[in-house]
């Protein structure tokens, strides 16, 4: 695993728990802007079975990708990384329809992976497919911060914590893979799972400090080096934060890992008119609230030298889910102080009903609540 922060060349994976959360229009996005602040970036298209980044950066399927360099020795892994429109970026296309990508051997996927780690460049962005299959897990697990793309939605929040679980478990399995003591322990608590009746992570430290106090401290800095990201995406206010803030707990709490949020994106119609068009919003549509969004994040990372560590300043905000509260508030007036006096009215309108069906919510209650007390006497 590269940590980041001692690397020149970052690596972040960028996953999901479930399909359709926007993940690859931010690997796409996010690569782009990297570029365009000077940051030699690589963009790779690691969905395999359904790779489609290159139409994110409005690209033609038309290339040799990994599908070929994974099937045949006469590709080199320096012959499917091509330069794109923008400066600075490049991108390495997925399967490009190669049959059996999708259940990539593991041979082909250490050759596949130490290609990865020799590139020469600033950032890689991995975009992968959904899910928490081994071979995405361990994509995700090249460095210690790959980003996790998440909505506000209950199910893509629960299959978040599930791929980050599945994840943590694979990884110490694999760091105790000789030591027969303490993966007898992980693969039994694994093998009787049952609905929320999983230990938790502290649990589990107690119980390997019980026989192994070396084992025990391995596991704490294994913990210690993972630092995941979360951006919350698809989001329709300011306080859809709050859902990824209860998704940080509940990761911490059961898994003893800390969470960082690299910021909120709302939902903005300028995503689909791109993928419509096939052109990049860092490309035609700069000022859409998306595009800005992602810059920010762009910023945030490269103005981090040692990325996954931020430089957040604490005196004005408690955590970096509170600076994407406060980030996202000020989007939001730009919303809506950006739309037509027209619609400004209409949502006038839509309060002032909302006012009243709460005002007669609270009367009906009254009154079933006076029904009530007269049939107790």
């Amino acid at each position: 695993m590269v940590t980041n922060e001692n690397s020149k060349t970052k690596i972040i994976s960028i996953a999901s728990g479930k399909g359709g959360v926007g993940k690859s229009v931010i690997s796409a996005n996010l690569g782009i802007s990297l570029a365009q602040e000077g940051a030699r970036t690589v963009v790779i298209d690691l969905s395999l079975g359904n790779s489609n980044l290159h139409s994110f950066l409005g690209l033609k399927n038309i290339n040799p990708g990994i599908g070929n360099y994974l099937v045949s020795k006469r590709y080199d892994f320096n012959d499917i990384v091509f330069p794109t429109e923008f400066n600075g970026l490049w991108f390495v296309p997925g399967d490009v329809f190669v049959v059996g990508t999708a259940d990539i051997q593991t041979s082909q996927k250490s050759r596949l992976i130490n290609d990865i780690l020799k590139l020469n460049v600033d950032y890689v962005i991995l975009d992968l497919g959904p899910g928490s299959s081994r071979s995405i897990i361990d994509f995700f697990l090249i460095s210690n911060s790959g980003f996790l793309v998440v909505t506000p939605v209950t199910t893509s929040l629960l299959s978040s914590f599930s791929f980050l679980k599945n994840t943590i478990m694979h990884m110490i399995l694999d760091a105790f893979s000789k030591n027969t003591k303490v993966s007898s322990y992980l693969k039994r608590i694994i093998k009787e799972n049952k609905p929320g009746d999983f230990p938790t992570m502290e649990e589990i430290l107690l119980n390997i400090k019980k026989t192994d106090s070396k084992s025990y401290k391995k596991l704490k800095k294994i913990l210690s080096t993972l630092q995941p990201k979360m951006i919350l995406n698809n989001a329709n206010t300011p306080d859809d934060i709050y859902n990824a803030k209860k998704l940080e707990e509940l990761i911490y709490d059961n898994l003893m890992i800390n969470i960082e949020c690299m910021g909120l994106i709302f939902k903005d119609e300028a995503v689909d008119e791109s993928l419509e068009d096939l052109v990049p919003i860092m490309k035609n549509n700069t000022d859409s609230i998306f595009a800005k969004e992602v810059h920010r994040i762009a910023l945030k990372i490269v103005q981090s030298p040692e990325f996954p560590k931020m430089p957040l300043d604490l005196e004005y905000y408690e955590d970096s889910y509170e600076l994407a509260k406060i980030e996202a508030e000020n989007d939001y007036q730009e919303i809506f102080s950006s739309q037509p006096i027209e619609n400004k009215f209409d949502m006038e309108e839509l309060m002032t009903v909302i006012k009243d069906q709460k005002r007669q919510i609270n009367e009906l209650r009254g009154t079933i609540r006076m029904l009530t007390l007269k049939n107790e006497f």
